[in-house]
């Protein structure tokens, strides 16, 4: 557990401790339950509130072969995480100028040659309507890429003149690779590739240390190894996968401090301009009105009377469980990061990160 000044000054002063802090042993007790029901190696968990880290921890290992034991500055995979990341550099090229949110993607992408008439725009491929197809996820060539991409450019090249799933902005279809389209628009808008254009956009300014892409031939310091439980019950080193050609779709690195603080930020830290907090904030709708319960890079969860609840993005990938939530109730964002994912069945992670974690800091 980490001490926050809060935390420190209710102790000082002999000031009886929030329902929060009370509940930290119960927090620290859940990351082991995860890693024991799951089998992953390591866990990490934060919290934040007001823009205060209101508890934070990690328990279990980095390198099983090493027994090097998992920190809270070690950084993981995040998958589709990855996504609100990418969302809010998009939003920050809006807010001056060098992107236009609503105008054609293809004037900044030409390759994007699908035969469609209709325009598709930055708010199609941020909410998963433009049509652009998602990975095969039957097929192991497609699912997992094996092969160094040394730009995002010749990535989408592959897959740029692939037909649309349905017209832009008539259907939802989730899409990993139209958010590598829109990594590759925001990267020429800033005329930067997009490892470095996310660093002076978003993860620098935001004091974001350990967020970085997953570059697969760097050494990067403090990154954890990556692991999956196979079907025969036993934990092994994770299928390799090269993340170059989807940074930005699900190839970023980070802790779950830095993704608390991040989601904080760019709701209610005045990190983004209201006007494009508003645009995070709004349900995406498809062109005959009907909500598709994701907004500007971020999943809208409703309460039972259908006010939305919170926002949220969940993350798989190879070796790593990841996920990300803000309450606008109470300005409260969660983070939680494993280093293994399952290879069959449903783990208890994001259960656990929906609703267990959520509970103890209410």
């Amino acid at each position: 557990m980490k001490l926050t000044p809060i935390t420190i000054a209710a102790a000082l002063a002999g000031v009886a401790l929030s329902p929060s802090d009370a509940q930290v042993p119960d927090a620290d007790a859940l990351l082991e339950e995860i890693r024991e029901t799951d089998r992953i190696p390591g866990v990490m968990a934060a919290v934040v509130r007001d823009g205060e880290l209101l508890w934070s921890d990690a328990a279990g290992f980095a390198d099983l072969e090493s027994r090097t034991a998992l920190t809270t500055r070690t950084r993981m995979r995040i998958g589709s995480v990855s996504k609100p990341l990418t969302a809010a550099m998009v939003l920050r090229l809006v807010q001056t100028d060098q992107l236009d949110i609503d105008a054609d993607i293809r004037t900044l992408v030409p390759e994007l040659v699908a035969p469609v008439a209709a325009e598709i725009t930055a708010r199609h491929l941020a909410g998963h309507v433009s049509g652009i197809r998602q990975y095969d996820f039957t097929s192991m060539e497609d699912a997992n890429n094996f092969l160094f991409y040394p730009t995002l450019e010749s990535a989408v090249a592959r897959v740029a003149g692939d037909p649309l799933e349905s017209q832009p902005g008539e259907a939802f279809h989730y899409s990993s690779i139209a958010y590598n389209v829109l990594g590759l628009a925001a990267e020429r808008a800033a005329g930067q590739a997009y490892g470095t254009a996310i660093a002076e956009l978003v993860t620098r300014p935001l004091g974001l240390d350990d967020t970085m892409i997953d570059h697969p031939l760097e050494i990067i310091d403090r990154r954890t190894r990556f692991y999956t439980l196979f079907p025969d019950g036993v934990v092994r080193n994770t299928i390799w996968r090269d993340s170059s050609d989807y940074y930005p779709s699900g190839g970023m690195l980070s802790t779950a401090e830095d993704l608390a603080h991040f989601a904080f930020a760019v709701f209610a830290g005045g990190f983004l301009t209201a006007p494009m907090q508003d645009v995070l904030r709004t349900e995406i709708r498809t062109n005959s009105g009907e909500g598709t319960g994701y907004s500007f890079g971020w999943q809208v969860v409703r309460d039972e009377n259908g006010d939305i609840a919170h926002y949220e993005h969940g993350g798989e990938t190879n070796g790593a469980y990841a996920y990300i939530r803000f309450d606008p109730a109470t300005d409260t964002a969660y983070a939680l990061i494993g280093n293994a994912n399952h290879a069959v069945g449903e783990p208890v992670f994001f259960e656990y990160a929906r609703q267990r974690l959520p509970a103890l800091f209410d």
